[in-house]
């Protein structure tokens, strides 16, 4: 009776302990089996970052490899996310873990795989989302945002760089909740502002990077229909087969039965006219300099980070 008491306690302790050390629950990939549902080109190129890539349910939205969250934190912010995919129709993803790095390339590259090779944004014809990334490597932790899809249009560098500063403090002091709500606050009113006026002439492609429409200048339109008018004009002078007229009077006198008394020239007066042309150039309207980011899935994103 005692030996089934210690097995009970122990088997409670073993169901205990991984319930408090539980993680993220990850699925095996394989090279028969990628669980790559999007529609990206898998090759010798990026198998490796796709089968070293967590697979990942999508429908959890919140994956804490790291550990920073407690279990009633996880909860609330899976609750958050799943209000913010609501009210703007984009996929949100916060992923969390810890791991050297060598630049900032290397964790940028883990947030996108981590995207791209999982079902994020599926419904979305672009994978339209965003994901929050957490490095919480001790000797140099890091985080980012990166956009993917329409989401670029709506978060250019010039909010999302405002983002990813007034959560600093947040991240930095390991205040983790305070600093997710920060963010899904501030990227649901951006969201709410709508495009800026800085990507008016930005759209997505089919791999989802930036592309900006090509709006040719209006001095070239001008100088390219005066060419184009000149020839015209050219080509109707050479066809007209009609007999040059004579412009000077005198061509049509009988000079014998005219008699010149005077000869004189007279200036009697003048008139100058002057007129001024007034062009206006249209430039870059602010986002000339942002474009999307490849990932090794060969799809488009763009984004930033932070150390700290």
């Amino acid at each position: 009776m005692k030996k089934l008491k210690y097995i009970f306690l122990i088997l409670i302790c073993f169901i205990g302990l991984n319930i408090c050390s539980a993680s993220t629950k990850t699925y095996e990939r394989s090279e028969d089996n990628l669980r790559v549902n999007k529609k990206w080109d898998i090759n010798s190129r990026n198998i490796d970052n796709v089968l070293n890539t967590p697979s990942v349910d999508a429908s959890e939205k919140v994956y804490d490899f790291a550990d920073i969250l407690t279990d009633e934190e996880e909860k609330e912010v899976k609750s958050l996310i799943d209000d913010f995919i609501d009210r703007t129709g984009f996929d949100m993803v916060f992923v969390s873990d810890s791991f050297t790095y060598y630049d900032d390339e290397d964790n940028e590259e883990y947030a996108s795989d981590f995207y791209d090779y999982n079902d994020f944004g599926l419904d979305d014809e672009h994978y339209s989302g965003i994901i929050l990334f957490r490095n919480a490597n001790e000797a140099d932790p890091y985080y980012g945002a990166y956009y993917f899809g329409e989401a670029q249009l709506y978060y250019p560098p010039e909010r999302y760089n405002l983002i990813l500063d007034d959560i600093y403090n947040n991240f930095s002091q390991k205040n983790y909740l305070p600093g997710i709500k920060m963010f899904l606050e501030m990227s649901e009113l951006y969201y709410n502002n709508g495009i800026p006026s800085s990507m008016n002439d930005y759209y997505i492609d089919d791999m989802g990077y930036l592309q900006k429409h090509y709006n040719p200048p209006i001095l070239l339109g001008i100088v390219i229909s005066t060419i184009i008018t000149a020839i015209v004009i050219g080509v109707l002078v050479k066809k007209n087969k009609m007999i040059a007229q004579e412009t000077k009077a005198y061509e049509y006198l009988d000079p014998k039965s005219i008699s010149y008394t005077v000869k004189r020239d007279q200036f009697i007066t003048s008139h100058t006219s002057s007129y001024s042309i007034s062009t206006s150039s249209g430039g870059s309207s602010g986002g000339g300099s942002f474009h999307s980011s490849s990932g090794s899935s060969g799809g488009g994103h763009s984004g930033g980070g932070r150390h700290g």
